[in-house]
Formats: structure tokens, C-alpha cells, sequence
């Protein structure tokens, strides 16, 4: 009785064991089907990620080599426009010293101009003050000869009744003659200054 009692112990643990590596099996097989499952999943995400990725660093890679052709051709465009402004530059400073120069020599012209303006002004006047002397002094030695005339008439005619001697009078005529001549030299040089 004892004895059938412990082989249907045994028997039962064997039972027992046996449905337990049953069930581990099963959890196991279980296991494995679902890690299987969780790593095809990885890897269809990790490849998602990975073209994802991709076509990300495909898009970056085509926007910065724009943003370089760009940059490239603003740092051209810089470089143009420095020059051209340093150009204008120079270009200004050359007009500004040609202006300071033709403005020095205009200024030069100017009194030049005026300088000699002046000096003929009062050469004119110096020579009108010299012929005005000159006139005056014709004038008085007119006047002074028409009075000698004058006197030397009125001697001639006192005279004429007294003198006897055909030698004074021809004498007096000849005075006369000069005195004459002389005031028509000189009232020729007083009517060329007139004219002038």
C-alpha cells in the first residue's frame, strides 16, 4: 500500500514536472515569438529612422550647399561694390584737387585781371594829369605870348610914328614874324592835345 502510495507520488511529480516544462516551453516559445516580433518592429522603425535620416541630411546637405552658392555670391557682389566704391573714391579725390587747382588758377586769373585793371587805370589817369599839365602850360605861355604880342604892337605902333629908321622897323617885323610863328606852334600843340 505504501509502495503504490509513493510510485503515485512519484508519478505525479513527474506529471507535475512535466506540465511545468510544458507551460516554460510555451512561455519560452511565447518569449521568443514576441522578441521576434519587437525586433522586426526595431528594425522597420530603424529603417524608417534611417531614410528619415537620410533624405533629412539629403535636404540639410542641398540647403547649405544653396545657402554656400549664395553666400559665394554675396561675398562677390561685396567685393564688386568695395571696388567700385573705392573707384569712386579716388575718382572724387582726383575731381577735388583738379576743383582746388582750376579754382587757385581762377583766382590767380582774377587778380591778374583786377591788377593790371588798376595799374592801366592809373596809368590813364597819371597820363590825363600830365597832358592836363601840359595844356595848362601851353595855355599860359599862349597867354603870355598874345600879351607880349600885344605889347610889341602897341610898341610897333607908338614907335612906327617915331622911328625914322627903315632898319628898326624892319627890325620889329621880324620880331613879330617869330613871335607869329612861334604862337602857331604852339596853338598847333594845344589843339593836338585837344584832339587826343
Amino acid at each position: 500500500m505504501a509502495a503504490t502510495s509513493d510510485e503515485e507520488m512519484e508519478s505525479l511529480l513527474r506529471s507535475f514536472d512535466h506540465i511545468y516544462d510544458l507551460e516554460r516551453r510555451t512561455n519560452c516559445q511565447s518569449l521568443k515569438e514576441e522578441l521576434e516580433r519587437t525586433r522586426i518592429e526595431y528594425l522597420w522603425k530603424e529603417n524608417e529612422y534611417m531614410t528619415a535620416m537620410e533624405s533629412l541630411q539629403q535636404g540639410c546637405a542641398a540647403k547649405i550647399n544653396d545657402l554656400e552658392t549664395q553666400i559665394r555670391g554675396f561675398l562677390i557682389q561685396k567685393a564688386a561694390d568695395e571696388a567700385t566704391i573705392k573707384q569712386l573714391h579716388e575718382d572724387l579725390d582726383l575731381h577735388k584737387i583738379h576743383l582746388e587747382s582750376l579754382t587757385s588758377k581762377l583766382e590767380q586769373v582774377h587778380f591778374d585781371v583786377e591788377s593790371r585793371y588798376h595799374r592801366e587805370i592809373q596809368d590813364l589817369k597819371d597820363c590825363l594829369m600830365a597832358e592836363q599839365e601840359e595844356k595848362n602850360e601851353l595855355n599860359k605861355k599862349l597867354q603870355n605870348l598874345d600879351k607880349e604880342l600885344l605889347i610889341i604892337r602897341t610898341k610897333l605902333s607908338d614907335h612906327q610914328r617915331d622911328l625914322t629908321s627903315n632898319r628898326q622897323v624892319e627890325t620889329l617885323k621880324q620880331k613879330i614874324m617869330k613871335l607869329r610863328k612861334g604862337n602857331e606852334v604852339l596853338q598847333r600843340q594845344l589843339h593836338g592835345l585837344k584832339d587826343g
